[in-house]
C-alpha cells in the first residue's frame, strides 16, 4: 500500500475530509472526518436548511439575514392564525343563523378586491421594487401587520365584508412586495451561481418555520380564544417583534449594487473628501434609510421622456454642444430641484452609472460653488469637462471597497431618445 494519493475536502467550516491511498492499483478509502462538525442529526439539519457549501457560496450578512427573517416569519404566523380565527368568526362559523352561501359570497368579494389589488399595485409600483428594495420589504410587514388587525377586529364591527375587503387589499400589496423584492435578495446571497439551491433551502427555512409556528399557535390558541386581553397582548407583542425583526433583517443587508440612496451616499462622500475617498459598502448600507427616503436637494430619474413643453432652439442647440455624441443627455430644472437623464439606444448599464454620477457631480456644485453670476449651462458645461478623471477615480476606488458596476439599481426606464437637427424653416424645436 502507498502513501496518500489525493484528498478531498468539501464545505466549510463544517469541512468533510477523506483521504485516499492506492492498493493494487485500486482506490481505497483510508480515513474520512468531519472538521468542526459531529456526525448525527445536527449535521444533517445543517445540510437541510443551508445552501452547499455554506458559508464560503452566500454572501456575509446571509446569516443575520435569515435569522431575522425566521422570528419576523415565525411572528407573522402565529398572528396569522388568530387573525382567522377572528375572520372565520365573522364569517358566522359556529352560528346557527348563518348561511354557506353568505358565507362564501364575502370570501369571494375578499379575494376578489384581493386579486384586483395585485393587479393594480404591480402595474403601479412594479418597476420600483428593485430600486427600493429595503423600505418596500419593510412597508410591506408593516401592511401585513395593519391587514392583521383589521382582520382581527372585523368580527367585532357591523361592517365586517367592507373591513376584511380592505384587509384584501393590503395584503395583495404584502404578496407582491414580498414576491418582487425578494430575488433581487436571493440573488445578493447566492455567491457561486447557486441561485436556485438558496432559494430552495430559503424555502425549506420558511416551511420549517410555519410548522413551528403552527405547533405553537395550536398551543396557544385555546389558551387565549375567550379572551380579548390576551389576543390583543399576544398580537401587538408579536407584531412589534415582527416589525423590528423585519427592521434589523434589511438592515443588515450589504448590497454591492447602487441604487439611488446608496449612489449618492458613495458619491458625496468621495466629493466631500476631494475625490480620495469611498466608504465601505457597509458603512453605505448602514447609512441607507429603510423608513423614510433619503433627504436629497437634487433628484433625478433615468430614462426620460421629454417634457410636454416647447424646448427653444437655444436650449437645444446648448445641450448638443454640452453632450455632443454622448450616450446620455441632462436636462437641469433648478426650480424643481430635478434633473431628467435621456438615454440613447446605445446606453449600457456602466452608461447608467456614469450619468447618475454627473447628476450627483451637478447637483453637488450647485449647492456648494454656485454664484449668482453662473448660470446652470455653465455648470453642466464645466462639470462636463471633469466628469470623466472624476468619476474613473470614483469607481476606481468603489471597486476596489467591492461594489458591482456590473448591475445597478438606479431606477432607469426604457425610455430612450435620439436627437435630430431641428428644421432650419422652424425656430424652435417642439416636443409634442
Amino acid at each position: 500500500m502507498s502513501g496518500i494519493v489525493a484528498e478531498e475536502v468539501c464545505g466549510s467550516p463544517l469541512k468533510k475530509k477523506t483521504l485516499y491511498t492506492l492498493d493494487n492499483d485500486r482506490l481505497i478509502k483510508v480515513k474520512s472526518s468531519r472538521d468542526g462538525s459531529t456526525y448525527g442529526f445536527g449535521n444533517f439539519l445543517y445540510e437541510v436548511f443551508f445552501p452547499e457549501g455554506y458559508p464560503d457560496s452566500v454572501s456575509k450578512d446571509y446569516l443575520t439575514y435569515q435569522v431575522f427573517d425566521t422570528i419576523q416569519a415565525f411572528c407573522s404566523y402565529v398572528n396569522g392564525t388568530i387573525a382567522t380565527q377572528s375572520v372565520l368568526t365573522g364569517l358566522g362559523v359556529g352560528e346557527e343563523a348563518s348561511t354557506a352561501l353568505a358565507a362564501t359570497m364575502t370570501w369571494v368579494l375578499k379575494d376578489g378586491v384581493g386579486m384586483i389589488g395585485r393587479i393594480v399595485f404591480a402595474w403601479a409600483q412594479g418597476t420600483d421594487l428593485d430600486s427600493d428594495m429595503k423600505r418596500w420589504r419593510l412597508r410591506a410587514d408593516f401592511f401585513n401587520d395593519v391587514a392583521t388587525f383589521l382582520d382581527i377586529v372585523s368580527s367585532q364591527t357591523r361592517y365586517f365584508a367592507f373591513i376584511i375587503c380592505i384587509s384584501a387589499l393590503l395584503r395583495s400589496i404584502v404578496g407582491i412586495a414580498g414576491t418582487g423584492t425578494r430575488p433581487a435578495i436571493i440573488l445578493h446571497q447566492a455567491r457561486r451561481n447557486n441561485l436556485g439551491d438558496v432559494t430552495a433551502k430559503d424555502a425549506s427555512q420558511e416551511t420549517m418555520v410555519h410548522l413551528t409556528a403552527m405547533i405553537v399557535a395550536l398551543v396557544i390558541m385555546p389558551w387565549i380564544a375567550h379572551s380579548h386581553l390576551l389576543s390583543w397582548t399576544v398580537f401587538f407583542l408579536l407584531a412589534f417583534i415582527h416589525v423590528l425583526a423585519n427592521y434589523c433583517g434589511v438592515k443588515s443587508l450589504n448590497l454591492e449594487q447602487f441604487n439611488q440612496s446608496r449612489f449618492h451616499l458613495a458619491v458625496s462622500a468621495f466629493l466631500n473628501s476631494g475625490g480620495t475617498f469611498v466608504p465601505s459598502i457597509r458603512e453605505v448600507n448602514r447609512q441607507e434609510p429603510v423608513i423614510v427616503p433619503l433627504y436629497r436637494k437634487w433628484r433625478y430619474s433615468i430614462g426620460c421622456r421629454l417634457p410636454r413643453r416647447a424646448v427653444s432652439g437655444g436650449d437645444f442647440i446648448e445641450m448638443r454642444e454640452i453632450y455632443g455624441d454622448e450616450v446620455f443627455c441632462l436636462m437641469v430644472n433648478p426650480s424643481k430641484g430635478h434633473v431628467a437623464v435621456f438615454l440613447s439606444p446605445a446606453a449600457t448599464p456602466a452608461d447608467v452609472i456614469r450619468a447618475a454620477f454627473e447628476v450627483e457631480l451637478i447637483g453637488h456644485k450647485l449647492l456648494t460653488h454656485f454664484s449668482v453670476r453662473d448660470t446652470v449651462l455653465e455648470v453642466m458645461r464645466q462639470t462636463r469637462m471633469e466628469a470623466g478623471d472624476l468619476y474613473e477615480r470614483f469607481e476606481k476606488l468603489a471597486r476596489n471597497e467591492g461594489f458591482d458596476f456590473a448591475r445597478n439599481y438606479l431606477g432607469a426606464r426604457d425610455w430612450r431618445l435620439t436627437w435630430r437637427s431641428p428644421d432650419a424653416r422652424t425656430a424652435d424645436f417642439m416636443v409634442m
